[in-house]
């Protein structure tokens, strides 16, 4: 599909910047709330993405190996500085601020571009071209979610099975964790490597 080589660059080796790249559908939850509420696609996005967020920020030692802590720190503080430069007095407008920044014409920032780590600008390059989804190839706002919910769900699947097993055997300890849940069914199903026949392969694809 077209929206996969256009948004594909979100989608990169480092999971953690997938995973705030990502949190970028907030922009669409806020401005659709009404609307949001009623939508399981929506429900699904919100549950997941927050659960991933968790094991981000939390929970590092269960994802794939990265910089999470430190660009989630960044990202924050980079988004801190630039809510404050504003008059702004809820979410909504928020998101409307950021959905306003300049990228036209511009590609998402690579990590020798810039002097820090924080995802900021390629978030809302990113947002902007999901609205754009809507407006420039005419889908309606439950076709995008149904592809935003997929994508959360591939990254769920993802890193489930590359999670360490002592880790999962400690979120067991706590009580479990939905990456632990996952995992255990995918096992059952066959569905990682370590329950299949040795393959070689790259790293399986988000989209």
């Amino acid at each position: 599909m077209k929206c996969f080589s256009e948004l594909g660059w979100s989608l990169g080796e480092e999971f953690d910047e997938n995973i705030l790249l990502w949190l970028c559908y907030y922009a669409d939850l806020n401005r659709n709330s009404s609307i949001a509420v009623e939508n399981s696609n929506c429900k699904a996005i919100k549950l997941v993405s927050d659960i991933m967020l968790h094991l981000l920020v939390n929970r590092p030692n269960m994802l794939p190996n990265g910089m999470g802590e430190i660009r989630f720190q960044e990202t924050c503080d980079e988004a801190t500085k630039f809510f404050l430069s504003g008059n702004l007095n809820n979410k909504i407008q928020a998101c409307e601020k950021l959905l306003q920044v300049n990228t036209k014409n511009r590609q998402p920032k690579e990590k020798e571009e810039k002097n820090c780590l924080s995802v900021l600008f390629n978030a809302c390059l990113l947002a902007q071209s999901l609205q754009l989804l809507e407006t420039g190839m005419e889908w309606n706002r439950e076709k995008k979610w149904e592809m935003m919910s997929d994508v959360w769900i591939e990254m769920l699947s993802y890193a489930a099975p590359q999670c360490p097993s002592n880790q999962h055997a400690e979120a067991l300890g706590r009580g479990g964790e939905l990456l632990t849940h996952v995992w255990l069914l995918m096992a059952h199903f066959g569905l990682t490597e370590h329950s299949q026949a040795p393959r070689t392969c790259n790293r399986v694809s988000l989209l």
